[in-house]
């Protein structure tokens, strides 16, 4: 003989499924934020990656004078740009590098655009995935750090560039307070004059994230 379910039993069943759905949609919240956080730290870092690969590939074949093209190596502190003989050291023949060594000058131009960092190689741009708060570019030359270069009015390379990378959402206040930054990266110039003498004593040499 089957019995009819009484007010009280039906109301602690109403509770029971109203816990399971709050726990579930909790729980679809966290993947989808475990899910964005993942995304967000994997385009950040294809775009570290990019950044300081296109600049240190640029720079180990830099060249002072450009001749009709100009300086070898500009920049402020929110973009550079690198003439060099070949945009890639590679690993080939000895005949292959000789003749990358030789040919035209290519440009690499990295510049901050609002949120974005495009990079520009061969009269080809592109933007990186990742939005940025803030990037800074510093240049080791003369026993300081600038934040200005022109190796035609130098009359030699910087010994080192440096680039700082903030992630994220501009926010009010950013100028002054950005703390340390998310990546960076110092890159050593191979032929700048005196670089070894000229080198900072506490810099660091490879990348780093906060």
């Amino acid at each position: 003989m089957s019995r009819a379910f009484t007010l009280l039993e039906a109301l602690i069943a109403v509770g029971m499924m109203v816990l399971l759905l709050g726990a579930l949609a909790m729980f679809v919240e966290d993947l989808s934020r475990t899910r964005q956080f993942v995304a967000r730290t994997a385009a950040e870092t294809r775009s570290a990656d990019a950044l300081f690969g296109a600049l240190e590939a640029a720079l180990q074949t830099a060249v002072v004078d450009g001749g009709n093209r100009g300086a070898g190596v500009t920049g402020t502190d929110r973009s550079i740009r690198v003439l060099s003989s070949r945009t890639d050291a590679g690993s080939g023949s000895v005949a292959e590098l000789a003749r990358a060594a030789f040919s035209p000058l290519s440009a690499t131009q990295v510049d901050q655009n609002g949120a974005n960092i495009t990079i520009g190689r061969g009269g080809v741009s592109s933007t990186l995935p990742a939005t940025v708060r803030a990037m800074r570019v510093r240049y080791w030359y003369d026993g300081g750090w600038g934040d200005s270069f022109d190796s035609l009015n130098a009359g030699t390379l910087p010994a080192v560039v440096e680039v700082g990378l903030w992630f994220g959402a501009t926010q009010a206040g950013d100028e002054e307070e950005l703390g340390a930054p998310d990546r960076v990266r110092a890159i050593a110039v191979p032929d700048a004059a005196g670089a070894e003498a000229d080198f900072p004593a506490k810099v660091p040499a490879t990348e780093a994230m906060r």
